[in-house]
């Protein structure tokens, strides 16, 4: 009897994760306007009663795939956090420094971003229709997520506690708002008068990012004055 349970346990939980994965497929060939229960049903080639058999409904659902969306986020910080990522994302810093440890997750996080824009916005922009994450679901993949990012930063800046978590704070807007302008297509369609990038100059976006993370780095500290541009 253990034994079967213990199949039917595992049987459960292999089914959800294939759910999952044909939602966040669905998210990324498809946008977000089309994570409903049937697509999602469909693109995992099971029927609608699973979902809710497993889920609860579209809202249990949803929650499992923002959860393994900031998890997926959590990895790759973890992976950059390795002497191999800083380095990889850090260039013009020693490799293993704390500070090329942050940096490694700073560009971590724009490859994550881009590599799927649309699951990105369902992370951090407008949720899908009828969908809102409870306050403590965000704290939960929030602190599970960037975990990783205030570490590097308590250990690049010295800070511990409240500190290190509103320095965190402000790294991660500098790289969720150059990210957001990249994504938004600015450096393609600059403001007037703001020539931040040559046409067809698709290296641009890397530079501009690199240039904002390391500006907000010297503002507050972590990088000495004239060394913003990482020359």
């Amino acid at each position: 009897m253990a034994r079967g349970g213990t199949a039917a346990t595992a049987d459960h939980e292999q089914q959800r994760e294939q759910l999952v994965d044909a939602a966040l497929r669905i998210v990324g060939e498809r946008g977000l306007g089309e994570l409903t229960v049937r697509r999602i049903a469909e693109a995992a080639g099971t029927s609608t009663m699973s979902v809710y058999s497993r889920f609860g409904g579209r809202d249990g659902m949803l929650e499992a795939v923002y959860r393994r969306a900031f998890a997926m986020l959590r990895d790759a910080f973890r992976a950059a956090s390795t002497p191999a990522g800083a380095r990889a994302g850090a260039s013009g810093d020693a490799g293993g420094s704390a500070l090329s440890r942050l940096l490694g997750l700073a560009f971590a996080y724009r490859v994550f971003a881009l590599a799927s824009p649309p699951r990105y916005t369902f992370m951090f922009g407008r949720p899908p229709v009828d969908f809102e994450p409870s306050e403590e679901l965000r704290a939960e993949v929030l602190q599970g997520a960037f975990g990783p990012l205030i570490e590097a930063v308590r250990d690049a800046s010295g800070h511990e506690g409240v500190q290190a978590v509103r320095t965190a704070y402000f790294v991660w807007g500098a790289m969720h708002g150059l990210v957001g302008l990249e994504l938004a297509d600015v450096l393609r369609h600059p403001l007037p008068g703001w020539d931040v990038a040559a046409p067809g100059d698709e290296g641009a976006g890397e530079r501009m990012y690199a240039a904002g993370v390391r500006a907000m780095l010297c503002g507050l500290g972590l990088i000495p004055a004239g060394d913003e541009t990482g020359s």
